[in-house]
C-alpha cells in the first residue's frame, strides 16, 4: 500500500521483468502521494527487503551528498547485515523509522539517478557457478556487508565508495545467485580494505612524522 492507502500498480506474481528491484523502485514514486516513506519502500520490497534495502543505502553512498552523510546512511546498512547475519526473516526497523519520508519529487530524481545502473546489473546478472546452498552464501554476504558497512560509516572522505559498490554487488549476486557477481563484489570488498588499510597506515605515518 502506498502513502494513500492505495495498492501499488504491479502485480508481484506477474512478470519477472516488473519485479526487478528497478521496476519496483520507480513504481513506488508513481504514487499520487505527496511524500514517500520508508515504511512504503519495505511494504513494497516484501520478501526482497534486505538485499533491496542494502543496495539502495549503499546507493546512497554512491551519489553526491553533504559531508557526513555517508555515516547517517552507514547505520542502516550496519543494522541490516547484523539482522541478515543472525538470520532474521524480514528486516526490522524502529516505528519512528518507518515513519520517516521524502517528497515524492526528491524521492523519483534519487530513483532516476539509481536505475540505470541497476538496469545494467540486473540484465547482466543471472543464476550461474552457485556453489554453495543459498544459506550459507546469506551469511558469508552478511559479513562481508557488515565489513564494508563498518567503512562505510567511518567520516573519512574518499573511502566510501568502494565498500558501497561492493554492497550493491554482492547484494544483486545474492539476489540472483549470479556466482560472477558475487565474486566481483568480494573483489571490490578486497580492494577497499586495502584502501582502508593504506589510507589508516598513511595516517599514522604522517602523525607520528608531525608529532615523533
Amino acid at each position: 500500500m502506498n502513502a494513500d492507502g492505495k495498492p501499488y500498480p504491479w502485480d508481484p506474481s506477474g512478470d519477472p521483468a516488473e519485479r526487478r528491484l528497478s521496476s519496483i523502485l520507480v513504481q513506488i514514486g508513481e504514487t499520487d502521494a505527496d511524500r514517500v516513506s520508508f515504511d512504503d519502500i519495505l511494504s513494497a520490497l516484501s520478501e526482497r527487503s534486505f538485499g533491496a534495502l542494502l543496495i539502495l543505502f549503499a546507493a546512497l553512498n554512491l551519489v553526491p551528498l553533504p559531508p557526513g552523510s555517508s555515516t547517517i546512511f552507514g547505520i542502516p546498512l550496519i543494522l541490516l547485515s547484523l539482522q541478515m547475519l543472525i538470520g532474521l526473516e524480514n528486516p526490522w526497523f524502529p516505528a519512528f523509522l518507518r515513519r520517516k519520508s521524502l517528497s515524492t519529487a526528491t524521492y523519483r530524481r534519487f530513483v532516476g539517478k539509481l536505475e540505470p545502473l541497476l538496469i545494467r546489473f540486473e540484465r547482466l546478472a543471472r543464476p550461474r557457478y552457485w556453489l554453495l546452498p543459498q544459506i550459507i552464501m546469506e551469511r558469508i554476504v552478511s559479513v562481508a556487508a557488515l565489513v564494508m558497512a563498518l567503512i562505510v560509516v567511518l567520516p573519512v572522505p574518499l573511502i566510501n565508495q568502494l565498500p558501497a559498490l561492493s554492497i550493491i554487488l554482492l547484494s544483486i549476486g545474492l539476489g540472483e545467485q549470479d556466482g560472477v557477481w558475487l565474486g566481483t563484489g568480494f573483489l571490490v570488498a578486497a580492494l577497499a580494505i586495502g584502501f582502508a588499510i593504506g589510507l589508516a597506515a598513511s595516517v599514522g605515518l604522517a602523525a607520528l612524522h608531525i608529532f615523533g
